[in-house]
């Protein structure tokens, strides 16, 4: 396994790192960390610049990507020397360019992302906390690890089964990874009206762990309402992490609203693995 570790210019913090460091630990895995040089961003900030100072202007923008290029090292160089103390193997890099463009080009040669919700890539914090990362989840690039409570080992995972092609796609990827395949409690969890209904959310997801050879995972069908059910099983489950593949609106714009994955980023109680 393969895991991309984007580095923000301002350091990665221990929670994202520690959950890199224990995934890759735990499934014989490396990591390629990516620290990102925002030049659009750079140029943005210079664009104001009068008629006249277009001189001053670059030479400013060049100064600042320099600066930039410094700290970005710096922080890619910190979070290396921590997963090198850990016993894992990481190969790191700074690059120039737009970040989301550039984490999915290394995306191409990575098996997963793993990412805080808090990171900003964007110069000058411009972007939304997590903005970047789960812009590539929604575009199917690569599966999403992703770190929104804090740190702690997984040893319990729920999966949610929405009976969708996106719950497939999730669990799928999760399957292909191998991940918490051993040494791992799972449980399936179909938010469903009856339990004939429930049966049938159910079943592609047993299938799709059966043929990946998992271990035979505990099941549960409940009443009521997504964004509440599921939230409260995963505590009552004592889960260290979920997995959801898009439920709740299918709208973009209303992701983090109005979605079980909204809800539980809202919440920040529990690691998410997502994929759309």
């Amino acid at each position: 396994m393969r895991i991309l570790l984007p580095v923000p210019p301002t350091g990665l913090p221990d929670d994202p790192l520690r959950l890199a460091i224990d995934t890759a630990r735990s499934h014989g895995g490396e990591i390629r960390g990516l620290a990102v040089v925002d030049l659009g961003g750079i140029r943005r900030t210079e664009s104001g610049a009068p008629p006249g100072a277009i001189y001053l202007a670059r030479l400013a923008e060049k100064r600042l990507a320099e600066r930039e290029e410094v700290e970005s090292a710096k922080a890619l160089e910190q979070a290396a020397t921590a997963i090198r103390n850990a016993g894992v193997r990481i190969e790191g890099e700074v690059v120039a360019g737009d970040p989301r463009k550039e984490m999915e080009k290394a995306a191409a040669s990575c098996d997963l992302l793993v990412a805080g919700i808090a990171s900003r890539f964007a110069y000058g914090q411009s972007d939304e906390p997590g903005e970047a990362v789960l812009s590539l989840m929604k575009g199917r690039a690569i599966p999403l690890l992703l770190s929104a409570a804090p740190y702690r080992p997984i040893s319990t995972v729920v999966v949610g089964c929405g009976g969708g092609d996106r719950t497939a796609r999730a669990v799928g990827a999760m399957a292909r990874l191998s991940l918490w395949k051993s040494g791992c409690r799972i449980l399936l969890l179909a938010v469903a009206d009856s339990p004939e209904e429930g049966e049938v959310h159910l079943a592609p997801v047993r299938g799709i762990l059966t043929r990946a050879a998992y271990p035979a995972p505990e099941e549960k069908v409940i009443a009521g309402s997504k964004t509440e059910m599921f939230p409260a099983f995963c505590e009552e489950a004592g889960a260290d992490a979920a997995v959801l593949g898009g439920w709740g609106e299918h709208r973009w714009d209303d992701f983090l609203g109005l979605s079980i994955t909204g809800r539980m980023i809202e919440l920040g109680r529990h690691h998410l693995f997502l994929y759309m």
